[in-house]
């Protein structure tokens, strides 16, 4: 936009007329100058207040100065404020440069967890990450993804994903891969003391549940594994024939974890006298989620 402005007495001093070049050209650059810096940085989108000038001129002649001022905030770029003043035929010039700036580094999230377990030589299916800037559009934002991962090798890796915008901002987001074992990430723990079967999944506890353990510890302690699997199996013993619909062996000698229907609840402590033949009786929902969940070979882990 440009803006005339005629000014009148504004920080005049009287003086003799008739002043010759040289003394109005000496006037005017030791009496025409920019109030605050000659070079400004102004962040994308703030308002700029331009501080404008002073003039301080020995004569009683009035200056014409003309306003010149492309200051565009809601675009970045460098930008002139220019001020030309005109006095007794002498014209000078001043420039302001005024440089709008994006310091804002562009966001990045990711639909995925910043610590993931992954089972050896298990592919990793990545992370979906989306990115949003103040200023530039999502295609114009930059992407790097590092990563030092080995799905074939037990260890902690890396992955980071490196957000930059045309301004050079840069965000970053990690994700921690912790390659193990399977059967460091799918386990059973049974707690004697708690009546108490934990199930954790990818190295997360998936399912808790109340059992019921053998009377008089007749459920072995020890570290087990899932031996086998079947559905509506009836298991005998000297004195007893139970139907279940569900069952898991983990040790041999007829251990297993297994619903019991005859049960109306679980979880207390009355296994020391109304406690299993050794089995570890579970409420039929939970069962049902063990048995499509848990592979053979799963460790059991029983304890006190």
């Amino acid at each position: 936009m440009i803006i005339c402005v005629t000014l009148f007495a504004i920080n005049l001093f009287l003086g003799t007329t008739g002043l010759l070049y040289s003394q109005v050209r000496s006037n005017v650059d030791e009496g025409f100058s920019l109030i605050g810096p000659h070079e400004i940085t102004v962040l994308y989108g703030n308002q700029y207040d331009d501080e404008g000038f002073n003039v301080n001129l020995f004569a009683n002649n009035n200056p014409y100065i003309l306003v010149s001022n492309n200051v565009d905030t809601s675009k970045l770029g460098n930008y002139e404020v220019t001020y030309t003043l005109n006095y007794l035929n002498y014209t000078k010039s001043l420039v302001r440069k005024v440089s709008v700036i994006d310091n804002v580094a562009p966001e990045i999230t990711l639909d995925c967890e910043d610590d993931i377990n992954l089972v050896v030589n298990t592919k990793f299916e990545g992370c979906t990450y989306k990115v949003k800037d103040n200023y530039d559009e999502d295609k114009d934002i930059r992407v790097d993804i590092n990563s030092n991962l080995d799905e074939s090798k037990i260890g902690d890796y890396t992955i980071t994903w490196i957000a930059t915008d045309t301004s050079g901002n840069t965000s970053e987001k990690k994700v921690t891969i912790h390659v193990k074992n399977r059967n460091d990430l799918y386990y059973i723990i049974v707690t004697i003391t708690k009546q108490q079967l934990d199930y954790y999944e990818n190295g997360k506890l998936y399912l808790t549940t109340p059992v019921t353990t053998g009377y008089y510890n007749k459920t072995p302690k020890g570290n087990f594994k899932i031996l086998n699997k079947a559905k509506n199996a009836t298991l005998k013993g000297a004195n007893y024939s139970s139907f279940v619909k569900y069952w898991m062996a983990f040790r041999s000698g007829g251990y297993g974890i297994h619903d019991a229907s005859w049960r109306n609840n679980f979880g207390n402590m009355n296994y020391y006298y109304n406690g299993s033949h050794g089995c570890i009786n579970t409420p039929l929902e939970a069962m049902k989620t063990l048995y499509e969940r848990v592979e053979v070979g799963t460790p059991v882990y029983v304890k006190d």
